[in-house]
């Protein structure tokens, strides 16, 4: 995989890291797009001339242009495109505003189908796209319905784009978690107690009696990047314990 390129977005924390950190681990030279990249520099430190940090909003199509320009302009085409930058924010109907709406959509929704179209022009054959949904695409959200709306629309991207561009021999898939053990938890503004027992409960309705880990999730991806996955295109791989399939 030495030669093989990946551009992630909302790569420099929780499952983005993870995913970041597993691709280099396969040889993979990897190309992060983050608004914050300071945390990313110990990743950069271990393997100089196999990741590059770029830092950007993914809202902004010129952003992402560049980030595309400077991955192309270093390593050539592009083979996989992990589109994973999103942002979830807990609000009840009432509560939700305009400017929280937008965000959510502006990043969830737009950030994830730009991500995909500025890939177009660098993207190598049989290059594979992977766009992270998540489970509360499926099912009803509750006070989370903007950011389960939007990756419900990522879901449907993936099978648009999974059959625009197959005559390319381009993949797209989608992948959704479950309930991970990431930082993005603690910033939801629930309290210690409160959020221990959320937890509790999600375990408690999980097949497998846990949360998922951001390692388990990095490596669904890998999977759908690779060979293994070659006949694999416009699906949505669940990795989510059995949360919402059971």
């Amino acid at each position: 995989m030495s030669n093989r390129v990946v551009a992630i977005t909302g790569g420099n924390s929780g499952i983005g890291l993870a995913i970041s950190e597993r691709f280099l681990q396969e040889n993979y030279k990897v190309a992060i797009f983050a608004r914050s990249v300071e945390r990313m520099q110990s990743l950069k430190n271990r393997s100089p001339d196999n990741v590059l940090i770029f830092s950007g909003d993914v809202g902004s199509t010129r952003d992402l242009e560049n980030f595309y320009q400077q991955c192309s302009e270093r390593w050539g085409g592009v083979d996989v495109v992990v589109a994973n930058a999103g942002v979830a924010l807990p609000e009840s109907i009432l509560d939700v505003s305009e400017e929280s709406f937008d965000n959510s959509v502006n990043v969830n929704l737009k950030g994830v189908f730009f991500t995909v179209q500025k890939s177009l022009a660098v993207l190598n054959e049989r290059a594979s796209i992977i766009l992270v949904s998540s489970i509360q695409a499926q099912r009803g959200a509750g006070i989370w319905s903007v950011y389960g709306a939007t990756k419900a629309a990522v879901r449907s991207l993936a099978r648009s784009f999974a059959e625009e561009l197959g005559g390319r021999g381009v993949r797209v898939n989608a992948i959704s978690p479950g309930v991970t053990e990431t930082p993005i938890l603690n910033k939801f503004g629930f309290a210690e107690e409160t959020l221990a027992n959320i937890l509790d409960k999600v375990a408690a309705n999980t097949p497998l009696g846990r949360i998922g880990r951001p390692r388990e999730i990095a490596e669904a991806v890998l999977f759908l990047a690779s060979d293994s996955a070659s006949f694999i295109t416009g699906a949505d791989l669940q990795v989510d314990g059995g949360l919402a399939q059971v």
